[in-house]
This record gives structure tokens, sequence and C-alpha cells, in this order.
């Protein structure tokens, strides 16, 4: 049976680290090693599939913006739109990660798999995860059932939703969780066993068009804190902020003094998404005009707030992408 074709994204980070040392897992030089160094570590995954290779950046994940993902989104679009190429794996850093593959579930069509896989440690450690996430990242791709499932990230023998994924932890192997909803998976020895199935909407739905952004609106965080400062929030308006996404408590409390400048927000036309501090669990404000974020993280919330924002979507309609994603 022919193999299929991946195309394999670089964008940089840990898992094409280097460091001067294979015990030194904190200080090395992220995206130092080319995608074809990590692809010749490991010469099974040819078995797998048709391999091309291309290089769009080397950065350390932490230096990701908006710019770079809506960038790297252009560019995934145009990959897929090849009918050569059956699914696309993009490397990436894990810092920014759950905020970039997000982002690209939000604005890709499904139809053709991709996949994102990072690493915690360095090519150069002495056992590197990244070889075998790669690995990994690259049978989920060949997967015929991992086609309409939106965006995967697979790391650390899991398949995860872009929508579910978050990073738990700052240095261990199993930092990326699926949460409670986004766990869909696991790959054994290059297996790939799906076990669940992703329940929100496609993007379709919401008609946020790739073709329409060219650069992001700007969008804050304020992450509320017992006595936080409101007028932080005044001072990200008056910076060109065009929405705000509050990290309330529990629910998506917050207070008065918040609530005050929430309200004068709204006034000028800055849209303000509610979000909760915690790890889990749904939102809810009765104060009109704030859009409320369902279990979505706060740094998730903004990813789909700047993906509305910069399609030109007004209020209503920036409202009915938070219910559909």
């Amino acid at each position: 049976m022919d193999k299929k074709h991946v195309h394999i994204l670089a964008t940089g980070g840990t898992i094409a680290g280097m460091a001067d040392s294979p015990i030194d897992l904190l200080g090395y030089t992220a995206g130092a090693a080319s995608i074809r160094e990590l692809l010749d570590s490991i010469p099974e995954i040819n078995m797998l599939a048709e391999l091309q290779t291309e290089t769009f950046c080397g950065i350390a994940s932490e230096n990701g913006s908006p710019e770079l993902w809506i960038s790297i989104a252009h560019r995934a679009a145009e990959v897929l739109a090849d009918p050569a190429v059956d699914a696309l794996v993009v490397t990436s850093g894990t810092d920014t990660l759950e905020e970039m593959s997000y982002f690209l579930d939000i604005v890709l069509d499904d139809s053709k798999p991709v996949v994102v896989v990072g690493a915690m440690r360095p090519f150069t450690a002495y056992s590197p995860d990244g070889t075998v996430n790669l690995h990994n990242a690259v049978a989920v791709a060949t997967a015929e059932e991992s086609a309409g499932k939106g965006v995967l990230v697979v790391m650390n023998d899991t398949i995860m939703t872009a929508r579910g994924v978050s990073k738990a932890d700052s240095f261990r192997v199993n930092t990326m969780t699926g949460g409670e909803f986004g766990t869909l998976g696991w790959v054994a020895a290059g297996d790939v066993h799906y076990g669940g199935l992703p329940l929100r909407r496609s993007r379709k739905d919401a008609n946020i068009d790739l073709a329409a952004i060219t650069r992001p609106e700007k969008v804050e965080i304020f992450y509320m804190a017992g006595g936080a400062d409101a007028r932080l929030m005044h001072y990200m308006a008056e910076l060109g902020a065009k929405g705000v996404v509050l990290a309330g408590f529990g629910s998506g409390t917050f207070s008065d003094a918040v609530r005050s400048e929430i309200e004068k927000l709204l006034q000028r036309g800055v849209t303000v998404v509610l979000t909760s501090r915690a790890r889990s669990g749904l939102v809810h404000s009765s104060l009109p005009g704030l859009i409320e974020a369902g279990d979505l993280t706060p740094q998730q919330a903004r990813v789909l707030l700047i993906a509305a924002l910069s399609a030109g979507m007004d209020r209503e309609k920036v409202k009915r992408c938070f219910e559909i994603y």
C-alpha cells in the first residue's frame, strides 16, 4: 500500500533544542537543531509516511505571538490545499503550544489531519522525549480516523484536542494534559488508538475566515486577584486593546471596582470576555454585555477573541463564536 505524504512544518522549540551537556535539560538553545537532524535520529519514522520538511522558523515558543500564529496558519492552509499532501505535522515549543494549536484549530479546515507536537527535553538530552513524540505525531497524522477531529496535539503517548490541551507542569515530560474533555486516545509503539471523539463544532459554523485575517487585533488578559488594581484594564484599552479577557475568581466573580471598569470598557466599545482562573468549570455573570467563555482557559479565550476580532466580527458574532467553540 502506498504510504501517505506528510508535510512537517518546523517552528523551533525544545524539541529542536541543543545544549552543551546531555544532562542539561534547562540551559539549552531552543530551535537550534534542524528538522532533518531530528528525522535522521529516528529512521524508523520513514516507514510511516513519505515525509517532506520545511523550516518555518526556529524560535523559543515564549517568543510566539499572534502575528506568528497567523503566519503559520496561512502557510499551513497553503500546504493542506496541496492535493499531494495528506496530512500536516507542526513542531512547536510548549510554552505557547496550546495557544498556537488552538488558533490553528479555529481557522484551519479539518478535512486533513493536523497534528502539533513538542517536547520537554532538548534533542541533545540523554533521553529526549521529542523523537518519540515526533514519531507518534506522524503515526497519528497518517491514521484515517484522525481526519475531521480538528487540530490534534500528540505528546507523551497521548492524543489530545487543541481545544482541551494545556501545559500543566513546568519541566516534566507529562506536562501536556487534555483536561476534562480533551484526551482522545493514545499511541503505543506507533500504533494509534482512539477512545473518544471531540464534540465541539467545527469552525465552519462560526465562519471565522482565515483569508480575512491579515493582522491581529490587540487583546489582553486581566488576572483577578484580591485587591487587583482595576485601573490596569483602563490602560489596556488606552494602549490599543480592542478586547480584554478577564480571568475571574471561581465561576467568574470579580470585585466591584473591576465591575465598574468593565462597564466603562463596554461603553467605549471594547469587547470583554469572562473566564475563570480555576482549572475547570463554567463561568457566569449577570453583567450585560459581558461574553462568557464557558470552560476555555484565559489564554485560549484570548486566542479565540483575537481570531474573531481580527476577522472583523461584531459583538454578536463574537458571542456566537464563544457559544460554538
